[in-house]
């Protein structure tokens, strides 16, 4: 009875996570007439955080005090994560919900580069063919990726999006290792509860130096009421179910999970905006930056069935 409730809660966990941030950037580009990328990062962060306060203090009180009390880790931890989102916010902005997700599938590898500094059993991977070809991929990949249509030819062209996004995939990979470290010694919820609280204090200060407050008034109530729903599923519940998938599952299984969303989100995003649709080189370069993601897990996996870990 017990390995099937947790087995039903891990897979759960995972469906969370998979979901909520293949949604993110659907949501946070359907809202972006409504705020500015700082006033949307707040009122979403502060829905996750309310609500995550809630379910911790009546669930797990004892667990929440403790999390609290290591402020020292997890202060540091959300000043990441309050980078990381401001960038991801503004790249949104710039560019389109699918690129978005593409790009960021680049942590595949540094995810398990980070990994192989932080934890032994992640040691051995670095050094297999599987990881060198599959981080190749991902690199050819995000070129590819980066090809733009300018007056009938392709183009290889860097933008401002498009470099925030490589800081994203670095600042996620930092996170997921750092989180997945952290969470073996706190509870999942208690610990991302305290870091989406410190988060949105962060963002009151962000949106009130580069954004306009006013926005959060304007927007209207069907819109605000959308983003409470934002932040509780794309923040509060994939995070929590991502930390907690990661500490029974590991960073590898959920890094190749997370290799589906762009997938999911191109879907959603093509049926309401027309620009979404991709060139056949940026299609290739998708395929390749997924495909050696998948590749980068693989070494990852038989290297820990040939370790024991």
């Amino acid at each position: 009875m017990k390995i099937t409730r947790n087995l039903i809660v891990t897979s759960a966990s995972v469906a969370l996570f998979l979901v909520g941030w293949a949604l993110t950037p659907v949501f946070v580009r359907y809202m972006s007439g409504a705020y500015d990328p700082y006033a949307q990062a707040f009122i979403r962060y502060v829905s996750a955080a309310v609500v995550l306060l809630l379910y911790a203090f009546i669930y797990h009180r004892s667990d929440l005090r403790r999390a609290f009390s290591q402020w020292r880790t997890l202060l540091p931890m959300s000043l990441l994560v309050l980078g990381m989102q401001t960038a991801w916010m503004v790249a949104i902005y710039h560019t389109t919900a699918t690129m978005s997700q593409l790009v960021t599938t680049l942590q595949a590898p540094l995810v398990i580069l980070l990994s192989f500094i932080v934890f032994h059993e992640e040691r051995r991977v670095i050094r297999s063919p599987g990881y060198v070809v599959g981080s190749l991929l991902c690199l050819v990949g995000v070129i590819a990726v980066f090809m733009r249509e300018d007056g009938g030819t392709v183009r290889f062209r860097v933008d401002f999006a498009m470099v925030l996004l490589m800081i994203v995939s670095a600042a996620w990979a930092v996170y997921a290792v750092w989180g997945r470290h952290t969470a073996k010694g706190l509870h999942p919820v208690a610990m991302f509860t305290v870091l989406s609280v410190y988060v949105s204090i962060g963002f009151v200060f962000v949106m009130f130096c580069f954004g306009d407050p006013q926005t959060l008034w304007s927007a209207g109530l069907r819109m605000n009421f959308i983003a409470f729903i934002s932040g509780v599923i794309c923040i509060a519940a994939a995070h929590c179910g991502f930390h907690y998938a990661q500490v029974r599952l590991g960073s590898a299984y959920c890094t190749s999970i997370q290799l589906g969303s762009p997938f999911i989100t191109h879907v959603l995003a093509y049926a309401l905006w027309p620009d979404e649709a991709l060139l056949l080189i940026q299609w290739a370069g998708g395929i390749m930056l997924v495909g050696g993601g998948l590749l980068v897990v693989r070494a990852r996996w038989k290297t820990g069935l040939q370790t024991g870990a």
